[in-house]
């Protein structure tokens, strides 16, 4: 794996350069690197999710456990929810109702990439400004997850679009649910990345 190679396809991307899509859709070395990408972003923002609840204190959220529930645990599930249920999902519709042949390699390294955009949500923690910061790397996510759909399995426009609307829903689903779950004493939130700042609105 090439730190630098990576770093420069995080960069490209941040500049809007879609054709990193197509480089890395090709190459079988890329595997490990947008696994890592997509892994650090969810780290991330599971880092910014427990800053959040530093400077919002909350009764909902238990500083003691936060950092596990909300940075450990919210990393692991944020990050098998984006492979379960954007990348599987998305797999799983364009092969099963599109009837597009996909490889799911291929998938899994171009929305590796795609997830790069939810390590900008660790600027949570920034007072008034948190919304931004939660709801724009989502959403800039999404587009992403378009593109590289779109660069790995060739379908139509419309098909790629209904594939990761489905993908984005089941994982939204899931991970809100996940984040507003309680331990078994009734007060410490398992965090979910971003979505455990969910708490603070339900």
């Amino acid at each position: 794996m090439d730190p630098n190679k990576m770093i420069n396809h995080v960069m490209r991307m941040a500049r809007l350069d879609t054709t990193v899509f197509d480089e890395v859709r090709d190459d079988v070395n890329e595997l490990v690197p947008a696994l890592v990408v997509a892994a650090i972003s969810c780290l991330l923002a599971g880092l910014g999710a427990f800053l959040y609840w530093q400077v919002v204190p909350s009764e909902f959220f238990d500083l003691d456990g936060g950092f596990l529930n909300t940075v450990i645990l919210g990393t692991i599930f944020t990050a098998a929810m984006y492979f379960v249920g954007m990348v599987l999902v998305v797999y799983v519709v364009l092969v099963q109702v599109y009837k597009v042949q996909v490889d799911l390699q291929a998938l899994t390294r171009t929305m590796g990439y795609a997830a790069a955009p939810f390590g900008i949500s660790i600027l949570m923690f920034i007072p008034m400004l948190w919304p931004v910061f939660a709801l724009v790397p989502l959403s800039m996510a999404f587009v992403m997850c378009i593109y590289a759909a779109q660069s790995a399995s060739g379908a139509e426009s419309k098909q790629v679009v209904m594939a990761c609307t489905a993908g984005m829903v089941v994982a939204v689903l899931v991970l809100g649910f996940i984040s507003l779950g309680m331990t078994s004493d009734g007060d410490v939130p398992i965090g979910a990345g971003v979505f455990s700042t969910l708490l603070d609105i339900s």
